[in-house]
C-alpha cells in the first residue's frame, strides 16, 4: 500500500473493508437460503405436493409447468425480500450509497420479480420440453438454446432491458467527451450507435462506463456519476478500458466460454437428474423435478465460476494494458482507480482467497501497481531514446 498510499484514503480502506466483508456474508446468506429452499422442496416432498394441488385446475403439461414455476419463484422471492431490502436498500443507504426512495426500490423490485417470471416461465418450459423429446441428449439442445439466449439478451439488453429501470439520454456529437470517446473507437475500427448518458444517480452514487449491446444496437454508456465527478481523461480510460473487451473479441470469447460452462453444467445435471428421478421415484421429465435442477445448475456453475473468474482476472489486466496503450493516460488511470476505491468502498487489498474465489477482476491495488509499473517502463524507454 505504500505505493499508492496517496492517493487511497487510509479512513476510507477501513471502511472499505468492513463494507466489503458484510457484503460477502450477505452473498454467504443468500446462497444458504437458496439452498436450503430447494432442498426443503425436495425432502419434505413440498415439490411434489405443488404439483398435486395443480393437477386439481389443469392437466395440460405446459400449463402445469408455467403455474408450477410460478408459486415456487414467487415464494422463493418473498421469503428472499427482507434479505434483499436489507442488502440493497438498508445497507446501501446506511453507507450512502443509494439514493433511492422506498417507494422506488419497491417498483425496481416489482420490475425485476415480474421480469424473471417472463423469463423464467418460457426457458423452463424450454428445458422440460426438450428432456421430453430428447431424453438421452436433452442437454445438448438446452446449451444451443442457452447460448442463443445470451446472445439475443445481449443485443436487446440496451434498447428492451435497461430502459426499465434507467432512463438513457442520447450525448450530442458536439459534446466534448463524445467526441473522445468516438473517436477512441474509431481508432480501433468499433463501430458504436451513440454516445448515451445513464441516470445511476437515481439508484446510487456509484459510477460505471461500459459498452452495451451486440451489432447495431452497440453503444458508449456513461454514468452521470461519472460525468459529474470524473475528469474527461479519467473518464476516457475508464471507457478505453471496456472497449478494449470488444478489441480483443472478449464478448465472443466469453459466449464460447459461457457456453463450455453451460454444455458441463447441463451434462453434469442429467446424470444428477437420472439419479434423484429414481430416488424420488419419478420421471425425469417430472416438473416436480425442478429444485434438483436448480440446485445442480446452481452447485456447478458455481463452480465453473472460480476457473472462469481467473481467466476473467487475467482478461481484465489485459484490457488494462489496452487502455494505458491506447489513451497513453497512465496518470488518469490511476486517479480514476482511487476515485473509485475512495468513492465506492473497494477492498484495494482483499484477502487472497476471496480475490481467487469471487472477483473478476484483479484488485484495485494490483490494477494501480500494473499501471505504475507501466508508467516507470514507459519513463525507462524514453530515457533509452
Amino acid at each position: 500500500m505504500e505505493k499508492y498510499g496517496q492517493i487511497i484514503d487510509k479512513e476510507k480502506q477501513k471502511q472499505a473493508k468492513e463494507y466489503q466483508k458484510k457484503k460477502i456474508i450477505f452473498k454467504i446468506t443468500g446462497t444458504a437460503l437458496f439452498l436450503a429452499y430447494f432442498l426443503i422442496l425436495i425432502f419434505s416432498n413440498l415439490s411434489f405436493a405443488i404439483k398435486e394441488k395443480i393437477l386439481y385446475f389443469t392437466d395440460i403439461q405446459w400449463q402445469i409447468i408455467a403455474l408450477y414455476i410460478f408459486f415456487i419463484l414467487t415464494f422463493y422471492d418473498l421469503l428472499s425480500l427482507p434479505l434483499e431490502f436489507y442488502t440493497s436498500y438498508t445497507f446501501e443507504h446506511k453507507y450512502h450509497f443509494s439514493t433511492q426512495t422506498l417507494k422506488d426500490w419497491f417498483r425496481d423490485w416489482l420490475k425485476s420479480y415480474i421480469l424473471s417470471l417472463v423469463l423464467a416461465i418460457p426457458v423452463i418450459e424450454g428445458i422440460y420440453w426438450a428432456i421430453r423429446t430428447f431424453p438421452q441428449n436433452w442437454y445438448l439442445v438446452i446449451t444451443v438454446f442457452a447460448v442463443f439466449l445470451a446472445v439475443l439478451l445481449s443485443h436487446l439488453s440496451p434498447i428492451l432491458l435497461t430502459p426499465l429501470f434507467f432512463k438513457l439520454k442520447k450525448i450530442e456529437g458536439d459534446n466534448e467527451l463524445a467526441q473522445k470517446l468516438i473517436k477512441l473507437c474509431n481508432k480501433v475500427n468499433t463501430k458504436v450507435k451513440g454516445v448515451y448518458e445513464i441516470n445511476f444517480s437515481s439508484k446510487t452514487t456509484k459510477a460505471n462506463a461500459y459498452l452495451s449491446g451486440l451489432g447495431n444496437t452497440r453503444r458508449i454508456v456513461i454514468a452521470d456519476n461519472l460525468l459529474k465527478n470524473f475528469t474527461p481523461d479519467e473518464a476516457e480510460v475508464v471507457f478505453a478500458h471496456e472497449l478494449g473487451h470488444h478489441v480483443h473479441k472478449d464478448v465472443l470469447k466469453g459466449i464460447l466460454l459461457t457456453s463450455l460452462m453451460y454444455l458441463g453444467a447441463f451434462y453434469f445435471t442429467s446424470f444428477i437428474l437420472k439419479k434423484a428421478s429414481l430416488y424420488l421415484s419419478c420421471e425425469i421429465s417430472d416438473i416436480s423435478n425442478f429444485p434438483v435442477l436448480a440446485l445442480s445448475i446452481g452447485v456447478i456453475l458455481f463452480l465453473f465460476n472460480i476457473p472462469l473468474n481467473f481467466y476473467s482476472r487475467k482478461r481484465e489486466q489485459n484490457v488494462d494494458e489496452f487502455a494505458l496503450k491506447t489513451t497513453g493516460k497512465v496518470d488518469a488511470f490511476i486517479t480514476s482507480m482511487a476515485k473509485f476505491t475512495n468513492r465506492d468502498l473497494a477492498d484495494a487489498h482483499p484477502h487472497p482467497f476471496i480475490e481467487f474465489l469471487l472477483y473478476t477482476h484483479p484488485s484495485i491495488g494490483k490494477r494501480i501497481n500494473y499501471a505504475q509499473e507501466f508508467k516507470k517502463k514507459i519513463e525507462l524507454e524514453k530515457q533509452k531514446e
